[in-house]
């Protein structure tokens, strides 16, 4: 990476989809060996990411964790369960977009809890 170069920060839902936090995990790694102008934000509960993460060598990958308490699980409510469950892996991920934290987000959450998140916190154009 050249000294005007920035790498992109892609903050990701580790605990959504149907195998997640592995398979998430494993392609964060994955992607971060491949590029790297890119930085993975991994998100969930801290203590199941660090557990996965140590399954492989991630020294000099850009590649960090950061808390979210619960996520959502596909049988809730998708309104209900951002309103209900602020600390959330996908809410996270999304405030961290709104923020700037992160320039775009990664969630193979249920759909309806994802578009919920970023409608109420990104808002429509």
């Amino acid at each position: 990476m050249g000294a005007n170069d920035k790498r992109i920060r892609i903050a990701i839902d580790a605990m959504g989809g149907d195998y997640a936090p592995q398979e998430i995990v494993q392609g964060a790694v994955e992607a971060a060996k491949k590029d790297n102008n890119l930085e993975s934000i991994l998100v969930g509960p801290l203590d199941i990411l660090k557990k996965e993460l140590a399954k492989y060598d991630i020294s000099g990958l850009a590649i960090r964790c950061a808390h979210a308490d619960d996520f959502i699980r596909e049988k809730e409510n998708p309104a209900l369960a951002v309103r209900r469950k602020p600390n959330s892996s996908i809410v996270v991920v999304t405030k961290m977009v709104k923020t700037g934290e992160a320039d775009g987000l990664l969630g193979a959450t249920p759909t309806g809890s994802l578009v919920t998140s970023a409608i109420q916190f990104l808002g429509m154009w």
